[in-house]
């Protein structure tokens, strides 16, 4: 995330630059609808095992039900006591309020965030989501990508990482929108790329913020107008999963007033012609007439196969993670099993298997050799497509991706 100097903000000597708005519009044409999510129900929990969205990062909690933010925030679980989630009328509410109850940081604000990385990740796409901000001075609402696995390129600052940044909006600020990547790609093009796409009462009423992240460009959107294009850095090419969150920006902690976001839905498209495709859930228009797909085909029909499976693990130092791709597209987000030897794990998955050569990847993050005895190991114990076996046993001992070729006859 940017916490931008607001004082500053004005002062060409930041670097930031002025976006004028274009003529050009997204144009989804030839894109699938890959994710969507209208907020016609509630499907959050702390990890995102069972649910759509998680609402704690595991490498950042800070106790059993908080997640330490950023700014002067933590970023709370229900079973913390306070509850930032609400969902009315086909929209999901994240409200802020000062410290009140004995979890998060103390003296930081409660609030809220949730991310997909345990149901949703994909490489390159158009990432869109339709939001109210307000300007209560010291709101901070974004929308925003990680990489499922963060690069560490050799020879570059290792303190430095991949974050794709579609909306950061400050509400003492209501003359535009922020959008940033972040790159471990060095000078000229540097680490950080700021955009400020200048929109008159960003505050008032719903308003559509996406990014068009392809392999040679990335483009921002507001309302559907191109804002600005940048180079796709040269490390950004993995998986990513969406995150939003509403956080208190620290210059302004001492302000009482209560801070609200309020999201009508998140939807992402992909052209890769191997996706998998969603068939898009009942649209709600909270705020107003809803603002469309701008052309995308998105109700295509649900995947006709289902691709099971079969995994356990020697366990050490937690769990194995990985991801899921048949012919170069993921499935979901990253995943994780439990499963031993004696009882494998099965991991069932929708899938689109024409008849021919398929290849089916599996991705270990997580793997960890500390010698003898101190080894995270995965380990594949069968692959059916619709119930029939397609592969025996495989060892994946090693990290990194792993890929059994499967012929459907």
């Amino acid at each position: 995330m940017s916490n931008i100097n607001l004082l500053a903000l004005a002062v060409a000597a930041i670097g930031l630059t002025s976006i004028e708005a274009h003529a050009e519009k997204i144009d989804l044409t030839g894109f699938k609808l890959t994710f969507d999510e209208e907020f016609d129900g509630r499907s959050i929990s702390q990890t995102g095992a069972t649910t759509t969205w998680a609402d704690i990062r595991a490498a950042n909690r800070y106790d059993a039900n908080s997640d330490i933010g950023f700014g002067k925030s933590s970023f709370l679980d229900s079973a913390s006591g306070y509850d930032p989630f609400a969902v009315r009328n086909g929209a999901l509410t994240i409200t802020g309020i000062p410290y009140t109850v004995r979890s998060g940081y103390p003296g930081s604000w409660q609030s809220g965030l949730i991310h997909s990385r345990q149901s949703f990740v994909q490489s390159y796409g158009y990432f869109e989501m339709r939001a109210k901000f307000n300007s209560v001075p010291g709101t901070w609402p974004a929308f925003w990508l990680l990489p499922a696995t963060t690069l560490h390129p050799a020879g570059r600052n290792g303190s430095l990482w991949q974050e794709l940044d579609v909306v950061e909006q400050y509400g003492a600020y209501t003359q535009g929108v922020y959008s940033t990547i972040h790159t471990t790609q060095a000078a000229p093009s540097g680490v950080s790329w700021n955009f400020f796409s200048s929109h008159p009462e960003i505050s008032s009423g719903f308003h559509t913020y996406g990014m068009d992240w392809e392999p040679a460009t990335i483009k921002y959107y507001v309302d559907g107008v191109l804002m600005g294009t940048k180079p796709t850095p040269d490390d950004m090419a993995g998986p990513m999963y969406v995150i939003f969150d509403l956080a208190r920006d620290t210059p302004y902690a001492a302000n009482a007033a209560a801070m609200t976001m309020d999201v009508d839905y998140v939807r992402a498209f992909s052209k890769d012609p191997n996706a998998v495709a969603v068939v898009q859930a009942a649209v709600s228009t909270p705020g107003g007439s809803d603002p469309g797909l701008y052309g995308a085909t998105s109700a295509k029909a649900p995947p006709a196969d289902v691709l099971t499976l079969s995994l356990y693990e020697d366990a050490y130092k937690g769990d194995c993670e990985f991801t899921v791709s048949v012919d170069g597209a993921v499935i979901g987000g990253v995943r994780t099993t439990t499963g031993t030897k004696a009882q494998p794990q099965s991991l069932s998955l929708p899938a689109n298997l024409a008849r021919g050569a398929h290849k089916v990847t599996v991705n270990f993050l997580n793997d960890i050799y500390e010698g003898q005895g101190k080894d995270r190991n995965l380990f594949m114990a069968g692959l059916k497509v619709d119930g029939v076996a397609r592969y025996g046993f495989g060892d994946m001992g090693a990290g990194g991706p792993h890929t059994y070729a499967i012929q459907i006859p």
